[in-house]
C-alpha cells in the first residue's frame, strides 16, 4: 500500500513538472496513469482520484487552448471516455510541439519554475502530499495573461543576494489562537492588493472535525490536508491547523488563475519568488528549527496515517540574505522576524516543504 501511495505522489509531482513546462500531452498521460493506479486501493481512490481528475481536466483545458480547440465539453468530475481517446491523439499531435519547446529551452536559456524532477520528493514523513488536491475548478478560471506568464517563467533570471519585502503584518491573537494559516494568508492577499481580513478567511476555509466516527463506528482524526482541523477560535476545544491544499484553494477564490502551489520544491525556488518581490506562505514550526521525532504523533485519518506536531506554524516569508530567512510571524509583535537560514529551512522541510504563493503578472 505504501509503495502505491509513493508511486501516486511521484506521478502527481511528475504531472506538475510537465504541466509547468507546458508539456501537456505528456502531463495528460501521467494523469491517466495516476487515475488508473488510484483505483487499485479503495481507501485511496477518493483522495487521489479527485487529484488526478483535476490534473487531467487542467491539462486538457490548457492543451486545447494551445491547440485552439474548444473545451466546452469538459465537465467537472470524471472525464468522458471520448475525451480520453482524444487525449491520446493529442499526445501524438503534441510530440512536435514538445520538441519545439525543448529547443526553446536551450535557445532562450529557459529556466523552469519551480521543481525539476530531481527536486520532487517521493513522499514525506508527514504522510501523503496531495499537492494538487485543492486545485481550483479550471473551467471557472478566466483566461490567463499568457504573455506575462511566459515572461516570468521563461526568461533567464538571477537570484538577488538579499531581499526584504515590506508586507502587511497581522497578528492572529486574540481572535484566532490557532489561526496562523489564515492570518498569514491574509497578509499575502493584502500585499497582492486584495482587501480581505483574517476573520473573513477564517470563516471561509474548509473545516474538518477534530475527531469523528464513521458509519462503521471507527474513530478518525480530521485531516489537515482536507481542511482546518478542529476549533480555530479557542484553545478550550480540540484543534490543530490546515495544510497547503485548502489554503491554496481559498487563495484562488481571491486571485483566480494566479495562485501556484510550490509544495515539494527546493527552497531555491521559493527564493525566486522572493527575488521578484512576491512573499510566500509556508508551514514550519514555532521553534523555526528541526524538531526531535518525539514532538510528532501519529494520527489515523480516513485517508491514512499521518504524522503531526502541535508545534506546527504558518508564516509569510518576506526575504532572505546570506545568513537569515525573514518572515512575518502572526504570533510576533513586529514584521520581518528572522531565523537562521539553515535552521528555518530544516523546519520547513520537516513539515513537508509546504508553500503557496501567486504569479506576479
Amino acid at each position: 500500500m505504501e509503495n502505491i501511495r509513493n508511486e501516486l505522489e511521484v506521478l502527481n509531482n511528475r504531472f506538475i513538472w510537465l504541466y509547468r513546462q507546458k508539456r501537456y500531452p505528456e502531463a495528460i498521460r501521467e494523469a491517466e496513469r495516476g487515475l488508473k493506479l488510484a483505483g487499485e486501493l479503495p481507501h485511496l481512490k477518493h483522495t487521489y482520484g479527485d487529484i488526478f481528475k483535476n490534473n487531467l481536466q487542467a491539462a486538457f483545458l490548457k492543451y486545447n487552448r494551445v491547440a485552439g480547440k474548444s473545451c466546452a465539453g469538459l465537465q467537472r468530475g470524471a472525464l468522458p471516455r471520448a475525451k480520453r481517446g482524444f487525449g491520446r491523439i493529442c499526445i501524438l499531435l503534441g510530440l512536435l510541439l514538445a520538441v519545439c519547446v525543448v529547443c526553446a529551452v536551450f535557445i532562450l536559456g529557459f529556466i523552469v519554475l519551480p521543481c525539476g524532477p530531481e527536486n520532487l520528493p517521493a513522499g514525506s514523513r508527514e504522510g501523503f502530499a496531495a499537492v494538487l488536491k485543492a486545485a481550483p475548478d479550471t473551467e471557472s478560471l478566466p483566461g490567463l495573461d499568457a504573455a506575462a506568464r511566459e515572461r516570468f517563467v521563461s526568461n533567464p533570471y538571477e537570484l538577488k543576494e538579499s531581499i526584504l519585502i515590506e508586507a502587511p503584518h497581522i497578528r492572529q491573537n486574540p481572535e484566532l489562537p490557532r489561526g496562523c494559516e489564515v492570518t498569514s494568508l491574509a497578509m499575502l492577499l493584502q500585499y497582492a492588493g486584495v482587501a480581505v481580513d483574517k476573520m473573513t478567511l477564517a470563516g471561509e476555509i474548509v473545516k474538518e472535525p477534530a475527531l469523528y466516527r464513521d458509519t462503521q463506528g471507527r474513530i478518525y482524526y480530521g485531516n489537515p490536508y482536507n481542511g482546518f482541523v478542529g476549533d480555530m477560535y479557542s484553545r478550550a476545544q480540540p484543534g490543530y491547523g490546515v495544510y497547503h491544499g485548502p489554503v491554496r484553494k481559498l487563495m484562488d477564490k481571491y486571485l483566480p488563475g494566479q495562485t501556484i502551489d510550490l509544495t515539494g520544491c527546493d527552497f531555491k525556488d521559493i527564493k525566486v519568488f522572493l527575488s521578484y518581490n512576491v512573499p510566500v506562505w509556508v508551514v514550519a514550526n514555532t521553534t523555526f528549527s528541526e524538531l526531535d521525532p518525539s514532538r510528532f504523533e501519529t494520527w489515523q485519518t480516513a485517508e491514512g496515517v499521518i504524522q503531526i506536531t502541535y508545534l506546527e506554524h504558518a508564516v509569510l516569508l518576506t526575504g532572505y540574505d546570506q545568513d537569515y530567512i525573514y518572515f512575518n510571524d502572526p504570533l510576533w509583535e513586529k514584521p520581518n522576524r528572522k531565523a537562521a537560514k539553515d535552521s528555518f529551512q530544516a523546519a520547513w522541510e520537516q513539515m513537508g516543504k509546504q508553500a503557496v504563493t501567486y504569479l506576479p503578472f
